[in-house]
């Protein structure tokens, strides 16, 4: 299949998933892609860069990791069920908050700051200090354009310090909407350097 959709297309781009369910593929950028027939959410890794082609309908489908993918941000517009944060809408010049806010789990050092690591900085580890409420509460207001969507996740300032699920996994990066009043939850369940 891979070479039928590549050979239908005139190029191949680079996307990071963040989330896919059914035929969406919620991609880095805030952008939901529409997934071509026979193609499933199992070869798109929340997280991880994926090289994909457009059929002619403007679906999309995984492709084998090439070197000359041009970037997500190329795509054409009408690729997507939901346009990328970055398009130009009239509305993308308002900046709002978003208040998040982070649970940690008991064993989380009392001295540690919490970061969010997001995808404008390339996931850095330690880019943005959460603010501490108590001992177990972090809370953050993120400066996003309105109806942009930026996804991160919650570190204690370095890749080591990840956080992880309750299976000790990586957990789908969380995704925060740039809508007035929007507030994300986040529970961290567990640290990568703590057992």
């Amino acid at each position: 299949m891979h070479a039928l959709v590549a050979a239908a297309v005139s190029a191949i781009f680079r996307v990071v998933p963040l989330a896919c369910s059914g035929e969406r593929l919620v991609v880095a950028g805030g952008g939901v892609l529409r997934i071509a027939d026979g193609a499933t959410c199992s070869r798109f890794a929340p997280g991880r860069a994926a090289a994909i082609a457009l059929d002619a309908d403007g679906r999309v489908a995984p492709v084998p990791d090439a070197s000359d993918a041009r970037p997500a941000a190329d795509l054409p517009r009408s690729a997507y069920l939901l346009a990328p944060a970055h398009a130009a809408d009239a509305d993308q010049t308002e900046i709002v908050n978003v208040r998040i806010d982070v649970a940690v789990p008991p064993r989380t050092p009392p001295g540690d700051d919490v970061y969010l690591s997001t995808e404008r900085s390339n996931w850095s580890p330690s880019e943005v200090r959460m603010n501490r409420v108590d001992a177990r509460h972090f809370r953050l207001d993120l400066q996003v354009h309105r109806g942009a969507r930026v996804a991160f996740r919650v570190t204690r300032g370095s890749y080591a310090t990840l956080e992880r699920d309750a299976s000790r996994a990586l957990p789908p990066a969380h995704v925060a909407g740039g809508e007035p009043g929007a507030q994300v939850t986040v529970t961290v369940a567990a640290w990568a350097d703590i057992d």
